[in-house]
């Protein structure tokens, strides 16, 4: 199926496992509930596709376009999202932990209670985005924007790399926990953490 066109195709529940779907066009399709863990979705154009719920584990996403796509509840642990494009994508509650997502643009997506937990962000991209109630403890920042985000209620404490990190404009709340060392504007202009 490796550069096939799929755009519109519905392959719900489908079981997806370490298919070769590298550099295939699916604009607008279906995978919601599918299990595709350890497949090779790099370089795919999957701009506004779904995969609610779906399967991702062990996925490889490097340099794929999924912008404006549906990622909500996808579990994608352990997956590789080198250089891939999540602009404006619905990740709510998406579980990524431990994955690799050095130079990956996640741009204005909403980011809800997602999990990063040590993953490898180094380079990434997630201004304006909303990471409210996510998780991002013993993820690597090194180099990531973070710039106007939105960080109520998050958990960033071992957080490493954040003093290489772009937070301007980012904000959280009281109940945001930061590691020692990082200071959030809330939006009553209040500092938070800092120690």
């Amino acid at each position: 199926m490796a550069g096939w066109n799929l755009s519109n195709a519905n392959y719900p529940g489908a079981d997806l496992s370490s298919a070769n779907l590298r550099a295939v066009k699916a604009h607008s399709a279906r995978f919601d509930g599918a299990n595709a863990t350890n497949i090779d979705l790099r370089k795919a154009d999957l701009i506004g596709a779904s995969f609610a719920g779906t399967n991702l584990d062990g996925a490889l996403i490097n340099g794929a376009n999924m912008s404006g796509a549906n990622l909500s509840g996808a579990f994608m642990r352990g997956a590789r999202l080198k250089g891939a494009t999540f602009a404006g994508c619905t990740m709510n509650d998406v579980l990524a932990t431990n994955s690799v997502a050095t130079r990956a643009d996640f741009s204005a997506a909403n980011l809800t209670d997602a999990s990063f937990a040590g993953a490898d962000l180094t380079d990434a991209i997630f201004d304006n985005a909303v990471l409210s109630g996510a998780t991002l403890s013993g993820a690597n920042v090194a180099g990531a924007s973070f710039r106007d985000v939105r960080f109520i209620g998050a958990n960033l404490v071992g957080m490493t790399a954040f003093d290489q990190a772009d937070f301007e404009g980012a904000c959280g709340s009281r109940e945001t926990l930061v590691p020692a060392g990082l200071a959030l504007v809330d939006c009553d202009a209040e500092l938070v953490g800092g120690n």
